[in-house]
């Protein structure tokens, strides 16, 4: 015996009803969420600007600037222009690697001195600031970190007291 399902006009109407409640629903979601990626969007594009404008490089602005010099010259640059530096020795895998001081560096704000003074080693061993993810999901220690962590690297500072 075969059953045959019978289905009603009625039964059509309500199915078909039903389906397009279903398409009004998911088009709304489709526009909420294309208004949504949009909006990401736009985030994004303020927070690169201000990725940009964070990631300052002293030396390429020129707020700073390296001068490699013995201890004499530190010494009278000091008494010539009455500006207290830092004189740095700057050791990579047991040899001086530079000498001299950074010019510039009272003249700095308060985010480029903090700038200078978190990224204090990459300036020595890259020249400029290595900025990295942190919590990228594969974020690995730097050759500047593995330098100065394992104690290839390391700077002697000298004041003028």
């Amino acid at each position: 015996m075969n059953i045959v399902t019978k289905i009603s006009i009625q039964d059509l109407y309500d199915e078909h009803r039903a389906n397009n409640i279903k398409i009004k629903n998911i088009t709304e979601q489709i526009e909420e969420l294309k208004e949504e990626l949009k909006n990401c969007k736009n985030e994004n594009k303020i927070i690169n600007k201000q990725l940009k404008m964070k990631k300052i490089d002293l030396i390429k602005s020129k707020k700073i600037k390296w001068v490699e010099a013995d201890l004499n010259s530190w010494r009278k640059y000091i008494e010539q222009n009455d500006d207290p530096v830092t004189y740095y020795i700057y050791y990579n895998d047991g040899s001086i690697y530079q000498q001299g001081y950074y010019e510039g560096i009272h003249n700095l704000n308060e985010d480029e001195l903090n700038n200078f003074e978190q990224y204090f080693n990459d300036y020595f061993y890259y020249g400029y600031p290595m900025y990295l993810d942190r919590n990228e999901p594969y974020s690995e220690a730097t050759e500047c970190e593995l330098a100065f962590g394992g104690g290839s690297a390391y700077i002697r500072e000298f004041n003028w007291d």
